[in-house]
């Protein structure tokens, strides 16, 4: 009754006393009830307050961590990992580090839930007058704590679902942009062992949604690249990953990336195989190299990417790979051809205006002066100024 009550109000309603005293005496009270279904109802509940008043899911947050650590019950667990990220999805991670006021401090909200629980309290207060740039440090351990967790949430068959499903709602709203937990969640989605599980239809959907337009998603994406292909090539022998094709893994995060970044994909993938060309790794690379949707663009670009490649096909001897390389080298060079050809004659057309426009300049400034070629004769001179010359 108190669930359906609390699902009733508005979110943008002030948790008023009347729900406060339904908090204290009846959902607090089934929280820590022997019976399974008592307790799971309760804490189904308590999410639910949490998610209507921010005081209140700063205070519980941990609560909510300690009953996934502690309880037995799936069916709790499960209720209680999704109102965790229910919480960090409707108000972020900054929420949950921010200090209360110090008017606050003696009411509701006042613990301290940074859940970095080996600080000493001393040393966060020291913390706390060390400015926004501390503040901001600490920030970014309480997120990477946080991560941690959900890692091992992924490491959890019981767990395992719901804290995919709960990570890929965080990033597809960009709460969460992280790397590793994306190249997690892939190296499930092809993971055999996941087979028939249902958090492979959310994973499918969550792929290919993510991405797109989206320049954060995309650089996600990228930094995730490498890490998962390294991760499937270099998998044990007893490791069920294995059983996956790396060139499938790296087609599909090519395929995400829907053609953009993809020279600087392929100018770090050069960069990577020339430390190892011979290995598996690099093999899987080079074919996946081969793959890129390299367009006409920028020249600086496909040359570096075009000397890269010189420089790898002094490195391997495989025929096959060879001859992918060089299909990929050719084409490199038709694309550089057309835009150097296309520089050098705005090159000469620039030259040329700039000499024309030099001459007319020269003819209307410079004036034009004739020399005489023979010198001017000059006027006879009388008979008696030749006399007066003479006398003189």
């Amino acid at each position: 009754m108190v669930s359906g009550l609390i699902q009733g109000v508005q979110c943008d309603v002030a948790f008023d006393p009347t729900l406060f005293s339904l908090l204290e005496d009846v959902i607090m009270t089934g929280v820590i009830a022997d019976h399974e279904i008592v307790r799971h109802l309760a804490i189904k509940a308590l999410g639910l307050s949490c998610i209507l008043s921010k005081t209140l899911a700063k205070k519980y947050l941990v609560f909510f961590f300690q009953v996934v650590m502690i309880d037995s019950f799936a069916e709790i667990l499960e209720t209680t990992l999704k109102i965790i990220f229910d919480l960090f999805l409707v108000f972020g991670f900054e929420v949950f580090y921010e200090k209360d006021e110090p008017s606050e401090k003696n009411g509701e909200g006042s613990e301290d839930n940074t859940l970095l629980e080996d600080k000493d309290d001393t040393v966060e207060e020291g913390k706390e007058d060390k400015g926004d740039g501390m503040i901001a440090k600490d920030l970014q351990e309480f997120v990477e704590h946080i991560l941690e967790k959900f890692k091992g949430f992924l490491d959890d068959e019981v767990l395992r679902t719901v804290s995919a499903e709960g990570i890929a709602k965080l990033m597809y709203n960009g709460r969460l942009k992280d790397p590793l937990l994306f190249s997690h969640l892939l190296l499930l989605w092809y993971n055999p062992t996941t087979e028939g599980d249902p958090l492979r239809h959310c994973l499918g959907m969550f792929f290919s949604t993510y991405g797109g337009e989206r320049e954060e998603s995309l650089e996600v994406i990228e930094k995730a690249f490498f890490p998962t292909i390294q991760t499937i090539v270099n998998a044990p022998h007893t490791s069920p990953l294995q059983e996956v094709n790396p060139n499938n893994v790296a087609d599909l995060l090519l395929s995400l990336m829907r053609g953009k970044r993809e020279e600087e994909i392929a100018i770090t993938m050069c960069n990577e195989i020339l430390l190892n060309p011979r290995s598996n790794y690099g093999r899987c690379l080079i074919r996946t190299l081969h793959h890129c949707n390299i367009v006409p663009g920028e020249v600086s670009n496909l040359k570096l990417v075009h000397n890269l490649i010189q420089q790898i096909l002094e490195e391997v001897d495989h025929p096959s790979t060879r001859k992918a390389l060089k299909t990929l080298s050719d084409k490199l060079t038709a694309y550089i051809g057309p835009e150097e050809e296309e520089e050098e004659e705005e090159e000469k057309e620039n030259v040329s205006a700039n000499v024309s426009r030099a001459s007319s300049q020269a003819s209307v400034t410079k004036p034009v002066t004739k020399k005489a070629l023979f010198a001017q004769p000059q006027a006879p001179m009388d008979f008696l100024d030749m006399i007066d010359c003479e006398d003189t």
